[in-house]
Formats: C-alpha cells, structure tokens, sequence
C-alpha cells in the first residue's frame, strides 16, 4: 500500500524540510557518508592512542559535520529550482558516463542541432 494521496497538489505530497533544508532521507544520506568518512579516521586515531572509543567518537563527529557543511552545499544547489532536480543532474551525470541507476531507465545524453523539415504543398503534387 503506497502511502501517497494522488488527488492532492504536489506540494502537500512532498518530503518536509526536516534539517538545513534538506528531506529524510537527505539527512540520513548525509549521515552515513559522514559516519563512513569517519571510521578510517577514527580507526588511525584508535591505533596511535591505545583508544577504541576514538573510532565512533570521530564518526558521529564527522558525521554532524557532514550535516552541518552538506546542509549549506544543499540548500545552494537546490534553490529556486524544483525537489528532483539534484537527483536527476546527478542522474544525467553518471548516464553520460555510462552507468545507468534508479531502475535502468536510459536518459537521453546526445546533443547536437535540431533541425525541422517542413513539407511544401505543391498544387497537383504531392504534399
């Protein structure tokens, strides 16, 4: 059961803003690309002081540090500018590379001019 109302506007089906102006999910991506920084830091930290309590201590830091920095850069990057655009500007990035995620669907990459041919009526011709 999808737990989305399709007869509202699409602005009461959006994600709230939780933190910095990002969504939930967007928090706990932030989250745990900053905890992941944090565990080689903290596992060198661990090593050279005899402490294993650094290794979670400097996760959980990089992590709020990852939230507070990563909050700014998205609040930047989104203005003006509708909720999926990030997600599909990074989509298009990766397509033009060749790897293609979120289900497989194929983006158009090419460029090039564009160009119409009109088709002239000629009197007892053909169209």
């Amino acid at each position: 059961m999808v737990n989305r109302l399709d007869f509202l506007p699409t602005r009461l089906n959006a994600a709230p803003v939780v933190f910095r102006g990002m969504t939930g999910h967007e928090v706990g991506m932030m989250a745990l690309g900053g905890v992941a920084a944090g565990l080689l830091p903290g596992a060198i930290g661990a090593w050279l002081l005899g402490a294993i309590a650094m290794v979670p201590t400097v996760a959980f830091a990089c992590a709020g540090m990852a939230l507070y920095v990563g909050g700014a850069v998205m609040r930047r990057l989104r203005r003006g500018r509708p909720a999926s655009w990030l997600y599909r500007s990074l989509q298009f990035r990766l397509a033009r590379q060749g790897i293609r995620l979120w289900g497989g669907e194929t983006l158009i990459t090419r460029s090039g001019p564009y160009s119409r041919r009109r088709m002239r009526y000629q009197p007892g011709g053909r169209p």
